[in-house]
């Protein structure tokens, strides 16, 4: 499995919070599911697809290329702290309070 790099989850998630109740009450509506329960990878997927639902094929490469851009001044390469399995760990903890602030 490939994944993204952690800014692009960073990104996404930050898009779901600044419009939250948009966001929740539209997966609310489409699903009936809780958005909050759904594995991360899962939740990233949904805020992506809410996003660009509707948008043209030009919309969409535009925002996947923002969303894809390294942050200025990134060096990624043998940084601990960016390895896969802390930043798994790193958004469950994202996760698990940006569900005690909406209450989860």
């Amino acid at each position: 499995m490939v994944r993204p790099p952690y800014w692009v989850g960073q990104r996404l998630l930050t898009l779901a919070v600044k419009r939250w109740p948009e966001f929740h009450g539209t997966m609310l509506l489409r699903t009936g599911r809780e958005p909050l329960d759904l594995p991360l990878p899962s939740l990233l997927d949904v805020i992506y697809a809410w996003w660009v639902d509707g948008g043209t094929e030009k919309d969409i490469a535009k925002f996947r290329q923002a969303m894809e851009t390294p942050p200025a001044g990134e060096e990624l390469d043998d940084r601990p702290e960016w390895s896969d399995e802390e930043t798994d760990e790193s958004f469950a903890r994202a996760l698990g309070g940006m569900r005690r602030s909406v209450g989860g």
